[in-house]
């Protein structure tokens, strides 16, 4: 089987809840061995077509195969899985990637609003998987920052002095000299990713015990999603692991999804959960309900969000990743369109090599995407090598750039894309469980309550003395016995007839309704008529 190049993590559909097509699908991991990697972007082998695509969008489509289907009502068909993620915009990063020769690559982009991926993309996902945390290196020194600007904002506002290189941090550098060496703000820290100053931030300003609370806060020890792993940090001992920590040199992993939503945090200050499945159909042709999506947890307030975008701007206007944004004339690549970003470059294992990070948003003032670019290269390559942020750059490019400028038409065709298939997808679900209930309603025999045995009425000679025509109905209460438990006049004609013809009918026998064969209390109207001559 050929290797998968659309790195979309596979589904397992472990079940279908009672409902059938209406139901809910349980998702998980599945082996991406077991999917045929050239099912991407196929029609349905249906009988009945799946609706049009949007003008000019195309769907990606996967089919999972009925014996991962955990049992269904036709074993014979597979499940149709719609993605959220563009193939032309896929095909681009693909591009990307292999005009840079990068072996190992994984580029993630994402709405921040929605959770939607808009591509997935990675170049082997044998040696690479998706599914694995990898060491979060300087990514790190964004969820220091937010720390630090929660807990100690006095330090954001001090400069830090280091010696030596900034990247190097030894024991007695997380001491600052009182003379000499260079002068760093907070922000020229964080956009040349100086890892003594973040080091000491770490901590003299923060501690062990708030660092933690801030790395947990943003979900890097919480899966990012169903069937992946959470991230991890090692034990701190020592105030020279916990600078490592809070630096990135060392001591946390992620993986790349979990960095995507690290980044879309920056939008907005909310931890979402990613979402790639745009609908599923059943062997039917039904649309089957997906599981729900946890709520976004609310994790930064607008003034840290806020203050954390503005130094992360320079990052890519002066910092680390100056040179991926610009032209060899030095121009923006995205024109007037700014990004908030981070770099992070770290040696790892599993695969080996020299691991470097870039996670980002843009429009830097008004997010509409979140990205997380990885490479994973050899330290010992001597030509120069595509970076991470060149990598992300160039996808926003592709995302937000054309022929006629930077304005970002891609990205609203695809939200708008999105809109119209939810929203289709809602109407079908809603339709499909109106004609379910109808379908086991008219499933269900109803037989109503029947009287069965009822004696003449002989009335009494008060009641006989005049002429009298006319009908009373009666609201009579069955139990599901078939005992009577209540009479009510509904109406009359003959109101001196109602006491006596009420008390008469409580004698009557009665059989109970039922529904599907089984008793059941009721109602019915009986329409007594009198006439006496």
């Amino acid at each position: 089987m050929p290797r998968r190049s659309l790195a979309l993590v596979p589904l397992l559909i472990a079940g279908l809840a009672r409902g059938g097509s209406a139901g809910e699908l349980e998702l998980a991991r599945l082996d991406p061995a077991r999917l045929d990697p050239g099912a991407a972007a196929t029609k349905p082998s249906r009988e009945e077509p799946a609706p049009p695509p949007a003008p000019d969008l195309e769907l990606v489509l996967e089919q999972l195969p009925p014996d991962v289907a955990g049992g269904t009502r036709d074993a014979s068909r597979p499940f149709d899985v719609e993605y959220t993620t563009d193939p032309a915009l896929d095909a681009d990063v693909k591009g990307i990637l292999a005009h840079g020769d990068i072996a190992l690559g994984q580029v993630i982009a994402m709405d921040p609003e929605s959770g939607e991926l808009l591509s997935w993309v990675a170049t082997d996902p044998e040696t690479f998987p998706v599914a694995r945390a990898y060491p979060t290196a300087s990514l790190m020194k964004v969820v220091t920052a937010a720390a630090v600007l929660r807990d100690a904002p006095e330090a954001a506002e001090r400069t830090c002095r280091y010696v030596g290189s900034p990247y190097q941090v030894e024991a007695q550098q997380l001491v600052a000299p009182k003379t000499g060496g260079q002068v760093d703000t907070f922000e020229d820290a964080l956009a040349i990713s100086n890892n003594q100053c973040f080091a000491r931030l770490a901590v003299h300003d923060l501690g062990r015990e708030a660092l933690l609370e801030e790395i947990e806060r943003v979900g890097m020890l919480a899966p990012p999603a169903a069937g992946l792993p959470p991230g991890r940090v090692v034990p701190v001992e020592g105030e020279l692991a916990l600078g490592y920590l809070g630096s990135g040199l060392a001591g946390s992993f992620l993986s790349p999804l979990a960095a995507a939503r690290l980044a879309a945090a920056l939008a907005r200050g909310d931890l979402i959960a990613p979402r790639w499945v745009a609908r599923v159909r059943d062997a039917e042709g039904g649309i089957v309900a997906a599981p729900s999506l946890p709520e976004p947890q609310h994790i930064w307030p607008a003034e840290i969000v806020d203050a954390l975008r503005a130094s992360l701007r320079n990052v890519t206007e002066r910092g680390t990743a100056r040179r991926a944004f610009h032209d060899e004339r030095g121009q923006p690549l995205l024109g007037e369109i700014e990004v908030a970003g981070k770099t992070g470059t770290l040696l790892g294992e599993d695969p080996a090599g020299l691991y470097q990070w870039f996670i980002g948003v843009a429009p830097a003032d008004e997010p509409q995407v979140a990205i997380a670019a990885v490479v994973v290269h050899d330290p010992l390559e001597r030509r120069e090598i595509t970076s991470a942020a060149k990598v992300a750059a160039e996808t926003l490019r592709a995302l937000f750039c054309n022929d006629r400028g930077c304005r970002g038409e891609r990205i609203e065709q695809l939200r708008a894309r999105a809109r119209a298939r939810d929203a289709e997808t809602h109407a079908a679900l809603v339709a499909q469980r109106i004609a379910l209930a109808q379908a086991r309603a008219a499933a269900v025999e109803v037989r109503p309550a029947h009287l069965v045995e009822a004696e003449d009425l002989e009335l009494p000679t008060r009641l006989r003395r005049r002429r009298a025509e006319g009908e009373i109905v009666l609201r009579v209460s069955i139990a599901s016995t078939g005992d009577i438990s209540d009479v009510q006049v509904d109406s009359s004609d003959l109101p001196r007839f109602d006491e006596f013809v009420s008390e008469e009918v409580r004698a009557w026998k009665f059989a109970p309704s039922t529904r599907g064969g089984v008793p059941e209390a009721s109602q019915v109207k009986l329409r007594i008529p009198i006439r006496v001559r």
